[in-house]
């Protein structure tokens, strides 16, 4: 997974106390590159802000202010047509914010949650999940035309760059992930989020899967052919684990680039563990049975996941990237670290640190005893071609 781009978002903090706009400021800015940022102290204070600023798409906004409190602000942006996302931030009890999250959405207001006080960073990770995942919903106008998805296709325009990954022990390097993209004539190279979602309402998605699949293991064939032995993860949707061919077609591939099947690893979501369909598990384990090793990515963002993982064959669990935060002595991060680990360790999973952002996580997460890195302080994305260069710079740096 890629370091998101909430470039986009441009948001408004409204809080009576200096303190905890200062500290929701920093979280959003170091932990996500938010960077535009307002804040205001009162209602009256905000409502000036949105009304001169018709570019806020994001309010966190404080229940219990003084003079007009949170509960009145929001009867005022909904008469202001205010269509961005709503955070309630407060202290008060639950039954209150129970009550003020159904009157807002009485008001038509786009709620997505609530952050209780104290406000904890970790508790960001699901505001900004339910931003990423209803962006597509919210503009229509951000996802390409399924027309598009298809030309792209039938024109071999579906590009693949790979993000490298390290042994944290070692810092050898072990292995790529292949992220998607799309060479469109008109907005040059597109990001996933722009078109994955909508693939995914139809097969189209597998098509862009074994796209990128055979893309990826020619340029591994490449890299082969010249010297360099690593592994190649591919991201699979659930939609292709559940075609009854996709095994027998994966062991295709694999015949035609003369890959060994240990080279490849399927990264699979939560959402596979979830449904228990039995063509993805019948598929999953017989890509594993021949070889090809098994990933879960973003582990950790579900919590039901972790006694659901002996039901599939996993080689590595990819520790989501909200798991690793600069803060060292954050007790309640490094004992939900430390628990991943050993449950890994103890069901024989190795382990792959998502999102190593810079040094300091690299050594919380060398430290911590996560097998694998992967992050923009360890590669970008980049192109097959880039691969030899980075390593050699790598191998410099380290």
């Amino acid at each position: 997974m890629e370091k998101s781009d909430f470039d986009w978002l441009h948001v408004l903090l409204v809080d009576d106390s200096v303190t905890i706009l200062n500290y929701v400021n920093k979280v959003l800015e170091q932990s996500y590159d938010i960077r535009h940022i307002h804040t205001a102290l009162s209602a009256p204070e905000a409502m000036q802000i949105l009304r001169q600023s018709k570019q806020i798409n994001l309010l966190f906004l404080d229940l219990n202010m003084p003079n007009v409190d949170g509960i009145q602000l929001l009867s005022q942006i909904s008469e202001l047509g205010y269509k961005g996302y709503v955070v309630i931030m407060s202290g008060v009890s639950t039954q209150i914010i129970s009550s003020v999250e159904s009157l807002a959405k009485t008001y038509g207001l786009n709620y997505i949650g609530t952050l209780l006080k104290p406000i904890h960073e970790l508790d960001f990770q699901y505001i900004i999940d339910k931003i990423g995942g209803s962006r597509q919903r919210n503009s229509p106008d951000e996802s390409l035309k399924v027309y598009e998805i298809i030309r792209a296709i039938k024109n071999n325009d579906i590009e693949v760059l790979y993000q490298p990954q390290v042994d944290l022990t070692t810092r050898k390097f072990i292995g790529v992930e292949a992220l998607c993209r799309m060479n469109h004539p008109r907005l040059g190279m597109v990001s996933p989020d722009r078109f994955i979602d909508k693939a995914e309402e139809s097969e189209l998605i597998v098509h862009i899967t074994l796209a990128v699949l055979k893309r990826s293991m020619g340029d591994w064939k490449k890299w082969s052919q010249s010297g360099l032995d690593i592994k190649l993860s591919v991201n699979v949707s659930p939609i292709a684990l559940q075609q009854v061919e996709f095994a027998d077609t994966v062991f295709m591939l694999l015949d035609e680039y003369t890959m060994p099947a240990s080279n490849l690893c399927i990264e699979i979501t939560e959402g596979v563990v979830a449904t228990d369909h039995a063509q993805e598990l019948m598929n999953l384990n017989r890509l594993n049975m021949r070889g090809v090793e098994i990933a879960l990515d973003d582990f950790g963002q579900n919590h039901s996941t972790i006694e659901r993982l002996q039901n599939l064959p996993l080689t590595y669990l990819k520790l989501d990237k909200s798991y690793f935060i600069d803060n060292k002595d954050n007790m309640n991060q490094l004992a939900l670290i430390n628990t991943s680990i050993s449950v890994a360790k103890d069901l024989n999973i190795k382990t792959i640190a998502e999102g190593v952002e810079n040094n300091q996580v690299m050594s919380l997460v060398t430290e911590m005893g996560c097998d694998f890195g992967q992050g923009y302080y360890i590669g970008c994305p980049m192109a097959a071609k880039k691969i030899f260069g980075w390593q050699r710079e790598w191998s410099d740096k380290t």
